[in-house]
């Protein structure tokens, strides 16, 4: 993250209210939650007032008109929070909040806070100054607006060692579980206003209650039972109740995750990190019974603690930042069930596939290999065949009536072809049954070029029209939902018609999340487009003519022409994109070595080969590490196999497979 002050320090996640994260800077950003996958940028509520980080959120959905949100910071203070500011709406505009109250009795860092909603929705709190705080809502204020808090009881801890975490049992009297820096975790269970059985224990010192005056109230007072020490060789970093208050799962410095029964307090199991990461945040999926880790490499690892096995460890999170700040798992949605994976840069959602099957299907007599090959064709006498690569023959073959074609693309996650037509529409084939669907412009513009990319683990279908417009769908498995469309174009008073479309997912940058698509247009201009931030990223003049195609490989980009060019440009720093050269035989002036348009251009992903094709026939196979001529410094590329379809013009030449 460019500014540390972005980046988020804890989130809290409820199911209908939204996601809340609170940041370095002290700011707490609030989102809806999408039923549905989607990469469209959901609007954001973004609250101030806090000076330090925000270190703990909770969130009371009884409270207030549509709920309070609790925040505790490194400012030492705890502020209340409506987020919608009194108004009834689903998610408010930006700031439009209100601030309820600031409780600011801490001397050090508030680390962790909760509000127990079944004992009144009192407040317990944590803090560096090595106390544990309870507050409570006063009484007779039913008829208002807000309930207003006031102190009940300060615990102290003895020692050099502070309370870093702690986690609620909810129950009858309600179990209280504080984890400290050093690795010792304290026991209380709640008095329930039987005053006699609050003693000051050696180990926890409870301050004089004289000292609270008015404020004092027996109901919220908690008094010392146990303490372990045993548990872990560093501190703990957080606590947590799971499998219906039956468990408590403790997470230490020590690298280690154990398991503790809530009720006995006896060790249940010893969880260590196999890849020597430490476990920073957990959650529980109800439906699965399966406890869920999130480490500091971006590993979450499943974890059956009735059984005592790991079930599996997988990456969620490849680019930096790594660690995973929050989870939490969504069960029993309309949508289905998910994960939702916080990060100090944002959160991912993850969809939760569960009992997923397989059939044996009996019928070949010999082994049984993947390693298929076909390819796709699409002709302007409307027909759309599949080849057998190897034997060169027609597998399938749909067929067109309506409307003439003129682009087409192939799915990259599912078993679906994207057509473009003259008439304005995108059509959707299924490799398997035919046409499933048809998606229509707002306006009628022919659709002149189609590209696909995955944002996000969600597949994007790009549309570019002869008006200079880009449109965009996000590519599901059941449906395809339309998403907002760019303007890509920066002559508002001229629409330029695009011509060409090439989506990079952006992996040679340092950071996630920096998709951008390429436009090519009519007048030789090419204009690069952040995908989330919908911004131009780079515009610049590329070729006299039309950009007929483009192509990728790693941070290269490679733009062929009506002018004959086919030219080479380095990406690896997208706002100052520059030209390498261009790949051209060295006794010619055009790439195609025949003075024709480049109409196509491909890249063999592996081998990184530029294959060309050119309108006269010429198909041009270069390597663009290599130079045909060393002396000719202007002249890059070398070309390694020549051919030339001599029976008509190519118009469009490219795989799907």
């Amino acid at each position: 993250i460019p500014d540390k002050g972005l980046a988020f320090e804890c989130y809290h996640i409820h199911t209908e209210k939204g996601i809340f994260g609170g940041r370095h800077d002290g700011a707490i950003m609030h989102w809806p939650i999408s039923p549905t996958p989607s990469v469209t940028t959901p609007c954001a509520n973004t609250m101030r007032g806090h000076a330090g980080a925000v270190l703990t959120l909770d969130f009371a959905p009884d409270l207030g008109p549509e709920g309070l949100l609790f925040s505790g910071s490194a400012d030492r203070s705890i502020k209340i929070w409506d987020p919608w500011g009194g108004l009834d709406t689903p998610l408010p505009s930006r700031n439009r909040y209100a601030c309820v109250q600031t409780l600011s009795e801490h001397c050090g860092s508030v680390v962790c806070l909760r509000v127990l909603t079944h004992q009144s929705h009192a407040i317990i709190s944590c803090s560096l100054d090595r106390t544990v705080k309870t507050w409570y809502p006063t009484e007779g204020r039913g008829l208002l607006l807000y309930p207003w808090y006031l102190p009940a009881q300060s615990i102290s801890q003895p020692g050099s060692s502070w309370p870093s975490a702690f986690c609620v049992r909810s129950g009858a009297n309600g179990t209280l579980f504080i984890g400290d820096s050093a690795g010792g975790i304290s026991v209380y269970a709640n008095s329930s206003g039987k005053a006699n059985e609050i003693v000051p224990d050696n180990a926890i010192d409870i301050v004089d209650y004289k000292q609270l005056g008015d404020h004092f109230d027996e109901k919220f007072q908690w008094a010392l039972r146990r303490k372990f020490s045993h548990f872990h060789s560093l501190g703990i970093s957080k606590l947590q109740v799971v499998a219906d208050n039956c468990f408590v799962v403790s997470l230490g410095f020590d690298e280690k995750a154990q398991i503790i029964d809530a009720i006995s307090g006896a060790l249940s199991a010893t969880i260590s990190s196999a890849g020597a990461a430490r476990f920073i945040s957990c959650t529980w999926d109800d439906q699965g019974q399966i406890l869920l880790l999130g480490d500091v490499a971006g590993y979450v690892h499943l974890w059956n603690m009735f059984d005592d096995k790991l079930l599996a460890r997988r990456q969620m999170i490849t680019t930096a930042p790594l660690a995973i700040v929050g989870m939490h798992s969504f069960t029993g949605t309309s949508g289905g069930d998910f994960l939702l994976i916080g990060q100090a840069s944002g959160v991912k959602q993850w969809l939760c596939n569960r009992n997923v099957g397989y059939v044996n299907c009996n019928g070949h007599s010999d082994s049984v290999s993947a390693k298929t090959s076909q390819f796709f064709s699409v002709s302007l006498d409307g027909s759309i065949r599949c080849w057998d690569s190897y034997e060169m023959k027609v597998s399938f073959e749909f067929e067109e009536k309506d409307s003439e074609i003129t682009c087409m693309v192939a799915s990259k996650q599912f078993h679906k072809l994207f057509t473009g037509h003259d008439c304005g529409v995108v059509k959707v084939w299924s490799i398997y049954a035919g046409k499933l669907s048809e998606l229509s412009l707002e306006r009628k513009n022919a659709i002149t070029c189609l590209a696909v990319g995955v944002v996000r683990n969600q597949e994007i279908l790009l549309a570019g029209g002869i008006d200079g417009t880009v449109s965009t769908w996000e590519i599901n498995c059941d449906d395809i939902s339309r998403a907002g469309p760019f303007q890509p174009t920066l002559q508002k008073e001229k629409k330029e018609e695009v011509t060409s479309l090439a989506f990079c997912k952006g992996s040679f940058l340092a950071q996630d999340g920096q998709e951008f698509f390429i436009v090519g247009y009519s007048s030789g201009q090419i204009v690069m487009w952040n995908f989330s931030k919908k911004a131009v990223v780079c515009s610049f003049k590329a070729h006299n003519n039309g950009v007929c195609s483009l192509a990728l490989h790693g941070c290269f980009l490679f733009s062929g022409s009506d002018d004959t060019l086919l030219r080479m440009w380095n990406m690896f720093n997208p706002p100052e994109t520059y030209e390498l050269g261009v790949l051209r035989p060295p006794s010619s002036s055009s790439s195609s070595g025949s003075g024709s348009p480049i109409v196509c251009l491909d890249v063999v992903p592996f081998r990184g080969l530029v294959l060309s094709a050119a309108a006269d026939g010429t198909l041009l196979v270069w390597d663009y590490t290599l130079f045909e001529d060393e002396s000719a410094l202007d002249v890059y590329g070398k070309i390694v196999f020549r051919a030339k379809y001599v029976e008509s013009s190519i118009v469009c030449r490219k795989l799907f497979c």
